[in-house]
């Protein structure tokens, strides 16, 4: 299924490892050292920052592309959530 949501179709282009450093980065991961009470806005934002880099864009700019960029994040944000629990662990 082809996603309407740009930061998502990023999501599933990235790499296993990539999206698993991605939520280790934003605490989504219990590997990860980041803050657990993060809301759920907070990591969208920086969700959004680490797609709107790997385009080279500024977060701003892909905030315009996206239409409602607290929805298209926390929909992506989700994702990778639910990414990492149907992954093994790589103990």
């Amino acid at each position: 299924m082809v996603s309407k949501n740009i930061v998502i179709g990023w999501l599933q282009a990235c790499s296993a490892h990539h999206r698993k450093r991605l939520a280790i980065r934003l605490g989504l991961s219990g590997e990860g050292r980041g803050v657990r009470s993060s809301s759920l806005d907070a990591l969208a934002a920086g969700l959004l920052a680490e797609c709107a880099g790997d385009l080279r864009m500024r977060p701003d700019e892909l905030a315009t592309i996206v239409g409602d960029p607290r929805r298209i994040g926390r929909e992506a944000v989700l994702e990778l959530a639910l990414a990492g629990l149907d992954s093994t662990p790589d103990h």
